[in-house]
């Protein structure tokens, strides 16, 4: 599954979505609504940070879970309802999802009580797909998605995120300008390896003596 793991907060957010909205071209829905409410589209960050605290994040998951759906796709996703237990949500029923082989998923996680949350996006490969087809039926036929243009956008969009925002890395993760101000401040990611990296990253060098 072609993905790209990276830690975004504040203002990276708002750079982030801005492709996702105006280059892209894809659809946008959230991947889950709130119980008891309908599936949720968006056509911009206003819309977005109406339903959600953006990179605000209530414990070590995401502030977001979002869905895209890639241009050309548009009948080939479903949004389907799941049933609740009312005595453990609430009192509520019933919740949507949105579900398709080729869709996009981008998580946007922030900052949480433990440290900054991983941001993530990720796609299916056609090969996947074709591996669980018989597993998830109800997600339709595989071979009625556009693969080569999902890996297009979802690839053009890691790519941005990687070479346009990014201003340095811990290991293979991708650190956007107001993530890594936030690491300058003290605030450490929730990641103990991408802690250890942060450390490694920050620790002064020793320096050799001259040759004699």
């Amino acid at each position: 599954m072609p993905n790209i793991d990276f830690y975004a907060a504040g203002a990276d957010f708002p750079a982030v979505l801005t492709y996702v909205f105006k280059q892209s071209t894809c659809r946008v829905f959230e991947s889950y609504s709130p119980p008891g409410q309908e599936i949720a589209e968006f056509k911009s960050i206003d819309d977005l940070s109406a339903r959600y605290p953006i990179g605000v994040c209530r414990g070590s998951g995401p502030s977001v879970q979002l869905a895209l759906v890639p241009p050309g796709a548009s009948h080939q996703f479903s949004i389907r309802r799941i049933s609740l237990r009312p005595e453990l949500c609430d009192g509520q029923t019933f919740r949507y999802t949105v579900e398709g082989w080729g869709l996009i998923h981008l998580h946007l996680g922030g900052i949480g009580p433990q440290g900054l949350v991983t941001s993530h996006s990720n796609h299916n490969t056609e090969a996947r797909a074709r591996k669980w087809s018989e597993t998830y039926p109800e997600l339709g036929p595989v071979e009625i998605w556009n693969w080569r243009e999902t890996t297009a956008v979802s690839s053009a969009l890691n790519r941005f995120i990687r070479t346009k925002l990014a201003t340095y890395k811990l290991g293979s993760r991708p650190v956007l300008p107001d993530a890594a101000a936030a690491f300058a401040a003290g605030l450490a990611p929730i990641l103990v390896g991408d802690q250890n990296l942060l450390k490694d990253r920050s620790r002064p060098r020793m320096r050799l003596p001259p040759l004699q």
